[in-house]
């Protein structure tokens, strides 16, 4: 079951993949992914300009899958391929080469254990684990992890299984381990948990989920990232409301709010990076619309900082994921507001 709050007709079509360049105006090109953030978020970032451009198409129409990047390759798991919520889900891994030009060609890899949408996946030291998501019909608390390399995703494991069964969670990784937030605990569209859970790196996938910080509400559908030893979260279902708090070896420490996301309502599903000090959000559902928006502010550990307008992505999407690379940001998939299924790749430098 899809959680929107409008009825959309799907209509699959060719998929295209998009990249762009970005450069602060006035600044040179961004610096890639750092791990350092400065002490005061208040200041304003500099104006970003994007010049989105197509790349190799993703294998079939995809959206609502999990991408993550590792040793300059992207891997996208499972995901919805056609209007079909259960018969539609996916099993299907593929995996390509990025670089300053875009996507290589994409090929198959091991496929995931199950077919799954709406899952979380991140990746620490070339391994990815993936937690939770809808497994056809089944909302699942599995999480399986696999080493990656150049030669694709090598074979699934299952690991300690996530507390509870959830879907539309949105995780991220240390150096410690893997920390979830929130996440829709039904297929109704009032299910929301504000649980975050916290679970150590083991030789064997990961140790025990342990129970941390509580999000200040109820969240699914936000997009979660890291930098140096923070943890921001923006928007979610029905929400315009941006957290963040420090990440310690054992769990999260307390949440705080901070600037919210310049949306009217939502943003649903939009998808959300680092770049250096930056945090860059691509599209999401806000109210009756599907936004082609591209928002980025700077970050710290004051929390983040005013919202500037980018330039739009090709097309209004939610639903896709997306990764960074060598300074530059990478979309796969999603859904437009016509239901078309796309498999846009968008990168910026």
């Amino acid at each position: 079951m899809v959680i929107i709050l409008i009825i959309v007709v799907f209509v699959v079509t060719t998929p295209l993949i998009y990249s762009a360049t970005f450069a602060a105006e006035g600044s040179g090109t961004a610096s890639a992914a750092s791990t350092s953030t400065s002490s005061v978020a208040s200041s304003s970032a500099s104006p970003a300009v994007l010049a989105w451009s197509p790349s190799v198409s993703y294998p079939t129409s995809i959206w609502t899958q999990s991408c993550v990047e590792s040793g300059g390759y992207i891997y996208c798991v499972g995901g919805l391929t056609g209007p079909n919520t259960v018969t539609d889900a996916a099993s299907a891994v593929y995996y390509a080469p990025i670089s300053s030009s875009g996507v290589g060609n994409w090929t198959s890899t091991t496929s995931y254990p199950t077919s799954i949408r709406s899952e979380s996946c991140v990746t620490e030291t070339s391994t990815i684990y993936c937690v939770g998501g809808y497994a056809g019909s089944i909302l699942s608390d599995a999480v399986y992890y696999a080493p990656l390399s150049s030669s694709g995703v090598g074979p699934w494991a299952n690991t300690t299984s996530y507390p509870f069964p959830l879907w539309l969670t949105s995780c991220v990784t240390s150096s410690s381990g893997i920390y979830c937030v929130g996440g829709g605990t039904s297929g109704s569209a009032l299910s929301s948990s504000d649980a975050v859970y916290f679970a150590p790196f083991s030789s064997s996938g990961i140790g025990q989920w342990v129970s941390t910080t509580s999000y200040p509400a109820g969240v699914k559908q936000q997009s979660c990232v890291a930098s140096g030893t923070e943890i921001y979260c923006v928007g979610g279902y029905l929400s315009t409301n941006v957290y963040y708090a420090t990440l310690f070896p054992s769990g999260v420490g307390k949440w705080a709010n901070t600037t919210g996301y310049p949306f009217t309502v939502g943003a649903n599903l939009a998808s959300c990076v680092v770049i250096g000090e930056e945090v860059f959000c691509v599209g999401g559902h806000t109210g009756p619309n599907v936004s082609s928006d591209v928002y980025h502010a700077l970050i710290s550990t004051s929390g983040i900082g005013q919202w500037l307008n980018s330039t739009n992505y090709p097309v209004g999407v939610f639903g896709q994921s997306c990764v960074v690379s060598g300074g530059q940001i990478y979309c796969v998939g999603g859904e437009t507001a016509s239901g078309s299924i796309l498999s846009g790749v968008s990168y910026s430098s």
